[in-house]
């Protein structure tokens, strides 16, 4: 990848990622006093992941640095490993954040979107 498309990958990274974090915040499941505990882990892990991003020396990440990539590919595996939390519909989510298995959370169609968005980058 050049100078140029590592830039613009962490660019619209950033964007995305961003887009994600508001999709979560207007979430009503998210916003209320007590959020579902399975909105909140995956709403914390997302968060987390992009603290990682802004982390990443953009002058570093843009001339090629190892750390910078290995670090830009560890975000990139987070936001696909998010997408596949966000849609899955066996419980085991809801299972690992202490939910019901039989009623697995449903995240709607919005932030279902935004979290496919960013893992296909």
């Amino acid at each position: 990848m050049s100078n140029q498309q590592n830039s613009a990958r962490l660019e619209a990274l950033d964007v995305k990622m961003k887009e994600l974090i508001e999709t979560f915040e207007s979430h009503p499941q998210i916003a209320s006093p007590a959020p579902h505990p399975t909105a909140f882990f995956l709403f914390d892990f997302v968060k987390n992941t992009y603290n990682t991003l802004q982390k990443i020396d953009a002058a570093r990440y843009a001339s090629g640095d190892r750390q910078a990539l290995d670090a830009i590919q560890e975000v990139t595996g987070r936001n696909q490993f998010t997408s596949v939390l966000i849609n899955d519909t066996s419980g085991k989510l809801a299972l690992m954040t202490g939910g019901d298995p039989s009623r697995p959370f449903d995240f709607g169609a919005t932030v279902k979107a935004k979290a496919k968005e960013l893992a296909d980058i």
